[in-house]
């Protein structure tokens, strides 16, 4: 592979990115699906690259980039990531926090008992750590799939990339077809007033498009161009933070076989200290957070193109049954959470809050907010700045699984992992009826 090899390959990301721009701004169609333009360049990609018609000229290595990319988004993650004070997070987004905890926990619980202790007896062959695709894809989204599966192909589980990218695809489809139909149910029931008809949503969430008068700068000139442009510095730095953090992870990697620590992982331990160390020499105030943001988002587009166009049909087909069987439960968990679960623990606006989980919960926090604005078109909650902090916390919560999960479960350590997320559970539910009792909410009866 030569550095033509390399642009080319991302050139034609590019190209199926803005095509598939142009088709979701003008076809209604895509519209009503509310389809993510990465996702739609990466299924494009899919159908005319190696494993369709093979008329794209990917390289060889087109598949690979998903490792790097990861990598970068982390990195940009852990500088852009500020952890609120404890007390703010409880008198805050306590019960929220709970919730997404409980969520998270849970899909990957179910999906490990399925995978390991059950799947197993009718599909001998499968790996156990099969059951973790679904968590990978739904709760992860396409970035933890890319992760995951690196990590899992390190371990010798090759398939698992193509696996996990395909459960994050389908979670996307079934956040909105599935989340659009929970809303009208909520509509009947009277959980919400009403449905906002797809012709008078805010054009940004039709095509795409920001009007004029609502746009926003993507980030603040902190540098005068005259020495270097605010852009270049930001990137110097994220790149410089994932090349450090593969060097910090192939090194503690190497100590022993079961040690295996993933490059993004690394990547966000960096991201983060770097954070606290440019905040602790006052630093930090020549950096705009939005431009980290917004590099990491980039990079997580390219990463979706890349990982759906690479998906391997012929794995699917192989895995075919029991990955189906996989998804339908993975779907029914999502359902019990939002009308059994949230009711039980959000309390006041519960179905507004389990709308919003549903999004994130199968596809992404993007879908999560646009479902949201479709049955709180008022936006008369305050649910987006509580999940915003109660996030943070989760999110290390979530990293700490995605990095050691895999290792263990290839080691054999199955029934110690179950038995660390059930006391998970235990601990976040008994911090749920404490948040509970002192806030004097009271369980939310379902009519």
């Amino acid at each position: 592979m030569n550095i033509w090899d390399f642009t080319i390959d991302f050139g034609i990301a590019s190209g199926l990115i803005l095509l598939c721009k142009l088709i979701r701004t003008n076809v209604v169609l895509v519209q009503k699906l509310f389809m993510p333009v990465a996702l739609l360049a990466g299924l494009l990609g899919l159908a005319l690259g190696p494993q369709g018609v093979d008329i794209l000229p990917f390289s060889e290595a087109f598949g690979g980039y998903g490792g790097v990319l990861i990598a970068i988004i982390f990195a940009g993650v852990g500088l852009s990531t500020e952890f609120p004070a404890p007390s703010v997070l409880l008198s805050r987004s306590g019960k929220l926090w709970a919730f997404n905890q409980t969520a998270t926990a849970s899909q990957w619980l179910v999906g490990l008992v399925a995978g390991a202790l059950i799947f197993t007896l009718f599909w001998p062959e499968l790996s156990p750590a099969f059951g973790l695709i679904m968590p990978a894809g739904f709760m992860g989204g396409h970035g933890t799939a890319v992760a995951m599966g690196n990590s899992f192909a390190e371990l010798g589980w090759e398939d698992a990339t193509t696996l996990a990218m395909t459960s994050a695809t389908v979670g996307v489809f079934a956040a909105v077809l599935m989340g659009l139909a929970i809303i009208r149910y909520g509509v009947r029931k009277g959980y919400i007033s009403g449905l906002t008809p797809f012709e008078q949503m805010e054009t940004h969430h039709r095509k795409g498009l920001i009007n004029a008068p609502d746009r926003v700068a993507i980030g603040k000139e902190t540098v005068s161009a005259s020495s270097i442009d605010v852009l270049s510095m930001h990137i110097a730095l994220v790149l410089l933070i994932t090349v450090a953090a593969y060097y910090l992870g192939s090194y503690l990697s190497s100590f022993n076989d079961f040690i295996s620590v993933p490059t993004f992982a690394s990547a966000f331990l960096l991201g983060t200290l770097s954070r606290t160390l440019l905040k602790r020499f006052g630093l930090l105030k020549h950096f705009d957070i939005k431009i980290f943001t917004h590099i990491a988002s980039t990079a997580t587009d390219y990463l979706i193109v890349f990982g759906i166009a690479s998906i391997k049909v012929m794995v699917l087909m192989a895995y075919a049954a029991p990955l189906v069987v996989l998804m339908l439960l993975g779907l029914l968990l999502c359902l019990v959470m939002v009308f059994y679960v949230a009711p039980r623990m959000l309390g006041d606006q519960w179905f507004e809050k389990g709308v919003f989980s549903w999004g994130w919960m199968t596809g992404t926090v993007a879908m999560g907010i646009l479902l949201l604005r479709i049955a709180d078109p008022d936006r008369k909650t305050t649910i987006l700045d509580d999940y915003a902090i109660a996030y943070v916390p989760g999110a290390v919560f979530d990293i700490i699984l995605i990095s050691f999960m895999p290792g263990l479960i290839m080691q054999g350590f199955i029934f110690e992992a179950i038995a660390g997320l059930v006391a998970y559970l235990v601990v976040v539910g008994l911090i749920s009826r404490t948040l509970t009792a002192k806030a004097g909410y009271k369980r939310v009866a379902q009519s």
